[in-house]
Order: structure tokens, then sequence, then C-alpha cells
């Protein structure tokens, strides 16, 4: 009560600062006249002020968004009881311009009764829809901490909500995210299902975890499948086709299923096993009633198929492709960056030369930097290191110090703390040759790690530090 009689006296202080009389005030906010002596000048328990009004006054008297939010809180339990007719617009509103703590405070007083949980839920679904995933985290956290029946679909949206928007550049906080949500990701509607497995495997993926990975690939192609199947079941029984409402073309589930089994065997060395998964995405043409992005998405799995069947051949030391992969890369540059990580590793691995590609397409490495997604930073970590370990096998000492700190800068931006321990110690392995600006790079990369603790340090001995 007193929140509500401080905000309505700092209007009535604020009116006539501006020289605004009670008829001029009614017509900047478009509020009647006799409706807003009662908001301004009558028992607040009687007269609760709407958001909108509140809003509009505040915007008449020139205030900044979110002036006086604090005192409005209260505003919201006027009647002893959370209205939800003030409480939904505040908190929207509240998530739009980023008043946490008011968020907060609301939050903690809805849910003294847990029946208002289904209103936190919807609640937070509208600021996900209007575009605001951070903004809506909140709502969720406070429905994953109060419901008491874990195999609730509201739960479980809400932890596939909290970790689609935890996702980013953090290994380690991604790696976080996805062990908080392996264990819901069964109990979503199907179309989340879909997305959350897709999400998960690709997670697995930047992590190098390649049982999980496969394991999630493995429940992708499988509910894509049944998904596929019960689809046209309908269709041919002439029952109504239920609209899917998944964020890509069921096509695409089913067939990133089969290219991430694919990778997963293809990291651990079973390269035939592999090559049988790239088979099950390389023609995709059968699926039923594809539209023009299903037709689009097919293509694309058929190029992805001829680019993985060229790494095949070149993980296991066909290097008399080389030349045929450059070709293919030249012409494909989105594709650059995957297949040069691959083609410098195997050079490594089996002592080809492969100077020839890395100047043909030169232009496109030039172009990495540009690609800042976790997938495309891991690809482009990789290939500065083993790029670092191909020139120390030439001698070619400062092109490999040169790709070794951009290796470690790119290990700190994805805090990847065992790449940043390899990088160290290829690093100390060249320091002699180390020009005076590359040991000053280096050093204030591991400043940036000890100040930030943007990696884990353990693996490294003080000599470093």
């Amino acid at each position: 009560m007193e929140q509500a009689i401080v905000i309505r006296s700092e209007i009535r202080k604020c009116m006539q600062e501006e020289g605004f009389t009670l008829g001029g005030f009614s017509k900047a906010t478009e509020i009647r006249g006799s409706y807003l002596s009662l908001l301004l000048n009558h028992d607040p328990h009687n007269y609760p002020l709407p958001m909108r009004h509140f809003d509009s006054m505040i915007q008449a008297l020139g205030k900044p968004e979110g002036w006086l939010y604090e005192c409005y809180v209260d505003e919201c339990f006027i009647t002893g009881k959370p209205d939800r007719r003030r409480v939904e617009p505040f908190l929207l509103r509240c998530a739009e311009l980023g008043k946490a703590n008011c968020i907060e405070r609301v939050l903690s007083r809805l849910i003294e009764n847990l029946s208002q949980l289904s209103v936190v839920f919807e609640i937070a679904e509208k600021v996900h829809t209007a575009g605001n995933p951070q903004g809506a985290v909140p709502f969720y956290e406070c429905v994953a901490e109060h419901e008491k029946h874990q195999h609730s679909e509201t739960l479980a949206i809400s932890q596939y909500r909290i970790f689609r928007a935890a996702l980013g550049q953090d290994l380690q906080k991604n790696r976080d995210a996805a062990t908080r949500f392996l264990q819901f990701r069964n109990r979503l509607p199907v179309h989340f299902q879909l997305d959350g497995l897709l999400q998960l495997a690709n997670t697995y993926y930047t992590l190098s975890d390649w049982k999980r990975m496969g394991e999630c690939a493995d429940e992708l192609i499988a509910l894509a499948r049944v998904v596929y199947q019960e689809q046209h079941q309908r269709k041919g029984s002439k029952r109504e086709k239920a609209s899917l409402n998944t964020e890509r073309h069921l096509v695409v589930y089913y067939g990133q299923g089969y290219l991430l089994k694919a990778t997963a065997y293809e990291k651990q060395g079973f390269y035939e096993d592999s090559r049988k998964y790239i088979d099950g995405y390389s023609d995709l043409s059968w699926f039923k009633d594809l539209d023009i992005i299903g037709i689009e998405e097919v293509n694309k799995f058929k190029m992805f198929a001829v680019a993985n069947s060229y790494m095949l051949d070149m993980l296991m030391g066909h290097n008399h492709m080389l030349t045929d992969y450059t070709n293919y890369l030249a012409s494909h540059p989105r594709e650059v960056l995957f297949g040069l990580a691959i083609i410098v590793g195997t050079a490594n691995r089996y002592g080809f030369s492969i100077d020839k590609t890395l100047e043909e397409l030169s232009e496109e490495i030039s172009k990495f930097n540009q690609y800042d997604d976790i997938i495309a930073l891991g690809r482009r970590l990789h290939f500065h290191y083993h790029l670092s370990l191909y020139y120390l096998d030439k001698g070619a000492t400062e092109q490999c110090i040169q790709n070794t700190l951009q290796s470690l800068n790119l290990s700190v931006t994805i805090n990847n703390s065992s790449m940043f321990a390899q990088g160290v110690a290829l690093f100390e392995l060249c320091r002699e040759q180390a020009t005076e600006g590359q040991l000053n790079c280096y050093k204030k990369v591991l400043e940036e790690v000890r100040v930030h603790e943007r990696v884990n340090l353990c693996h490294l001995s003080n000599k470093f530090l």
C-alpha cells in the first residue's frame, strides 16, 4: 500500500513540475479525466493503477521507461492476491526492459500459491515467443524449481527452453546445460523432442563426446521415422494430418540423425560403419510430400554425403583423392573450413604435402574469422592447431607459432582447456624462435586466462604462468 501511495504522489509531483493540469494530463495520456482523477487521488485499493495507464503516464511525463517500476510490484498484489490483469503486463514489460529484480520480487510472491505456476509458464512462453529467450529464463527457472511433478510437460518444456538459452561459446557451460536437460528429453511433446535431440547431438559434437552424440543420433533417427510413418498413416486413413510445428522440415531430423551417427563413427575411427550411415542420407528423395524447402534440404544432404565421402577417403589415407577433394572444396566455399580441418589432420597423420591445397584455398582461409558459432569455432581451433603441427614438421617455425597463437586464442574463446594445454606445450617447444611480438601475444593470452579464469589451468605448470 505504501508503494502505491508513493507512485501516485510522485506522479502528482511531476505533473506540477511539468505544468500539467488534470485536463492536460488526461489529453497527454489519453485517459478519461474523471477516471484519471480516481486513479491519482483516491484509495489505491479501490482504484488500482492499470499497467498500460502507468506506462502512458511515464511517457507523458518524459520519464525513462521503467520509472518507478520497483514501486509497482506492490500494485500487482494491492488487494492481497495477485491480479493477472496487472501481473502479466507488468512482467512482460519487465522482461522487455531487463528488470530482473522486479521479476524476482513478483515471482517470489506469486509462487506462494503453487497454482500460479501455470500463469508463470504462460508468461514465459509469451516472452519467448516475442523473441526474447534470455528474458524468459527467470520464468522457466521458476517453473523448474517449484514444479513438483517430475513428468510434467511444462517442466520438460521449461528445462528445454533453459537448455537452448544456455548454449553459447563456452564449452563447459554447454556441457552443464546438456547434462541438466538430458533426463527431460523424452518427456517433451514430439516436436520439441526432435529439436531437443538435434540440439543435444550437436552439443555433444562440440564437446567431442562421440558416445552420447551417437546415442542421441540413434534416438533422432528412430523418432523421425516414427513421426514420418504416423503422418502418412493418417493421410492413408483420411484422418487429418497433424501439424508438426518443428523448427525444421521433418526430413532434416531424419537426415541429421544419419549424418550425426556417421560422424560419431568417423570420430571413433570406424570408417566403414560411417560410410554406411552416409549412404543413409545421400539420397532422401524418397521422402513423400516434399515441398520446396524439403527438396532444398534433400539436395543439401546429397552435397554433404559427397563431401563426407571425400573426407573418409582422406582419413583412410587415400591421399590420391586430395586433388579431387580440393577442387570440390573450391567450388563449395562453405565447406572449406570443415574440409581443411580434416585435410590438415590427415596430412600430419600420413605425412603428405598439402601446400598446393593451402595455396588454392587461401582466399577462403582468410575468411575463417567470419565464422563464430560454436561448431565453427571448434573447427577453426583444430584447423590452426593441426596446421601448427604441419608447419612444425616442415621446419616453418614462424607459421607454426602464428597458428599456435590463433589456436590458443580460440581455446580461450570456447573454454577448451585440453586444447589450450596442448597449444601451450607446442608454443613452449618453439619459444626460443618466437619474435618479441609473438612472445607478447603469448603472455597476453596467459594473462587473460589467469585474470578471467577462462579455462581450467590445472593442466599447466607454474613456469608457464
